[in-house]
């Protein structure tokens, strides 16, 4: 420990006169800084090795006393820091008791047998690969080493986002109107195909912002359901019944474009309405009146306002008789079956427009999702859309990264394993107490260097 304190007081020292010198022959700051980070990045990977290799020591001086482990042999071991790589040795023990092997050193030191990335450098890792690239996040992660697009993608990959990271309210919110809304993206597969990661989110109230409206209270579900997406309704549901009280909900408007997995939404949630969104409304009945065609939509419109479905259908095949292109008519033609078909949404969606404010699943769906997964030309595993959806969803429900590993990572050790970690701990403690008032750096160097530390220390150096 004396050591690599004297090279701490040493560094710093050193690092202050280049500092001085540098202003002197006007380097400047800037060329300062860069010398200061390198270097603290080599001493911070030589305090940490140094550490690790103390707890090491420890425990086999405390196993030599009480013999619980048979040290059976020593191999090398490197792990990435945030302050770059480091490499050190541990020993293999063979646990008499539990009748198993362990690296003793894993379990004081919290981490796993086959993990060589520090749990700091993993969450920056993710933090950084869900806004850019892995490409990008392999490179800032830790410094003065580059991570694999792959490691990268294999850390997103592993993550078990189905747990539970959001804390349990105490009293349930009591509120009249909730609102869901809900789409889907498209993301182009490595082997081809297209999946559809699925994003639904709760909320009870807006804020407006000038033309922009502002969800209150939001809450984000979503990611690949495929065949399941029971499963993300029932989600949806539970955290509904969990969060509001349910007597005093009135109406829970579920807004989409019509699809069926959302119309499944009904099934699992109470005094749920279907409402189909204006804007694929619209969109539908722009392009089969034509663009440009005023009177047509017209008459459309009204006749969605008044409810009159058969109405509708008489101006539409009116249309279509008119249309001379077979694709042009083609296409009109599935947009008059999917206005006949979302009747249901489109009642309501004029029966309770004053409690409606728009649906902005589109919107959320490219912000959240396209912008990381589908924008851009990439193809993706099918896991790792799941995982991104979820991992960019939780985040816009700030949910942290570290909470996310800390739950992924929580193992309960047994009894053995907890001693021999805390009689570590108290040993190490005892060893390196220091007193809090003393700074040994002030005796290191030279008598000028000593009382120029002195001065900065006391607020008095110019």
């Amino acid at each position: 420990m004396e050591n690599i304190l004297n090279q701490f007081n040493e560094k710093v020292i050193s690092l202050t006169e280049n500092y001085l010198k540098n202003l002197i022959f006007s380097k400047g700051i800037s060329s300062f800084t860069d010398d200061l980070v390198s270097e603290f990045a080599t001493l911070g990977s030589n305090l940490t090795q140094y550490m690790i290799e103390l707890v090491e020591e420890e425990i086999f001086k405390i196993n030599k006393e009480e013999k619980n482990f048979n040290s059976l042999e020593k191999d090398e071991r490197h792990l990435v820091s945030i302050f770059g790589e480091i490499s050190f040795k541990r020993r293999y023990y063979y646990d008499k008791k539990n009748d198993k092997k362990v690296y003793l050193l894993d379990k004081v030191i919290g981490i796993k047998p086959n993990d060589n990335l520090l749990e700091n450098v993993k969450e920056r890792l993710i933090k950084e690969a869900v806004e850019s690239s892995y490409e990008h996040a392999g490179e800032v992660a830790a410094y003065g080493v580059k991570i694999s697009r792959q490691e990268v993608k294999n850390e997103i990959e592993k993550l078990d986002l189905n747990k539970n990271f959001y804390e349990e309210k105490e009293t349930k919110k009591k509120v009249e109107t909730l609102y869901v809304i809900a789409d889907e993206d498209h993301v182009h597969l490595q082997k081809g195909g297209i999946a559809e990661p699925r994003i639904v989110i709760v909320y009870d109230n807006v804020l407006s912002n000038g033309k922009r409206i502002e969800l209150q209270n939001k809450r984000h579900f979503g990611g690949i359901y495929k065949s399941r997406i029971d499963e993300l309704w029932d989600e949806v549901a539970q955290y509904i019944e969990k969060t509001y009280d349910m007597d005093y909900v009135q109406k829970i408007f579920i807004q989409g474009d019509g699809a069926s997995w959302i119309k499944i939404g009904r099934t699992w949630i109470n005094k749920s309405i279907n409402i189909l969104d204006t804007f694929h409304m619209c969109k539908a009945v722009n392009t089969i009146a034509g663009q440009n065609n005023k009177e047509n939509k017209k008459k459309l419109y009204s006749t969605l306002r008044r409810l009159d479905f058969e109405g509708f259908k008489d101006i539409c095949y009116k249309i279509l008789s008119e249309e001379m292109e077979e694709r042009k008519r083609i296409r009109k033609e599935k947009l008059m079956n999917y206005i006949i078909n979302n009747q249901d949404g489109i009642s309501n969606l004029y029966r309770y427009r004053k409690y409606l404010h728009g649906c902005s699943a589109e919107g959320h769906v490219s912000h959240i999702l396209s912008d990381r997964m589908s924008s851009r030309p990439l193809g993706w595993k099918i896991q790792n859309v799941n995982n991104m959806s979820k991992l960019r969803l939780l985040k816009e429900d700030k949910i942290e990264i570290k909470t996310i590993l800390e739950k992924q990572n929580k193992v309960i050790d047994i009894k053995e394993y907890k001693e021999i970690k805390e009689k570590t701990r108290r040993k190490i403690q005892k060893n390196i107490a220091f007193n809090p008032v003393s700074l040994p750096i002030i005796s290191f160097g030279t008598h000028a260097q000593r009382k120029l530390f002195r001065d900065i220390l006391s607020g008095m150096a110019i």
